[in-house]
């Protein structure tokens, strides 16, 4: 995949994966209050002829477990993605590429109005953005990058 392509979908979700991330944690939060805990046996327990309970407390909390450990993995691999942006646009970009990313990607701007904002022309402003993007590009897609120029 075009990593210039790959950087630039990210920035442009970059509001709606900082959402993302906050309704797992929500979600998270929700399941793990939501055990019923240790009851009596209930009708569908039985023994199998392994001797190997059934039991719907027991597959309660193992399907649990199961979709929090999904959960924190998608939110793990979200929170690394916003990390890496954050420490891109703070580390590698100065301040009118900063705005342009912010205008541009997560305001979702038009260059014609980024042009009024930012006092600059607007294929100046689409330049910008491209510039800004490709040194993005080895903080964001780490992997990826030295993958490619090796």
């Amino acid at each position: 995949m075009n990593l210039h392509k790959k950087v630039e979908g990210i920035l442009y979700n970059y509001k709606k994966m900082k959402a993302e991330i906050e309704s797992i944690k929500i979600e998270i939060k929700d399941i793990e209050s939501q055990y019923e805990g240790v009851s009596g046996i209930s009708y569908e327990e039985k023994t199998g002829p392994t001797n190997k309970f059934n039991s719907s407390v027991e597959n309660e909390v193992t399907e649990k477990e199961y979709i929090i450990s999904k959960l924190k993995r998608e939110l793990n691999k979200k929170e690394s993605i916003v990390k890496k942006v954050d420490n891109a646009i703070n580390n590698v970009l100065n301040e009118t590429e900063k705005k342009v990313i912010e205008l541009k990607c997560f305001e979702g701007l038009q260059y014609k109005y980024i042009e009024q904002k930012l006092s600059i022309n607007k294929d100046y402003a689409c330049e910008l953005k491209r510039k800004s993007i490709e040194k993005m590009i080895p903080l964001i897609c780490v992997k990826e990058y030295y993958k490619e120029i090796t």
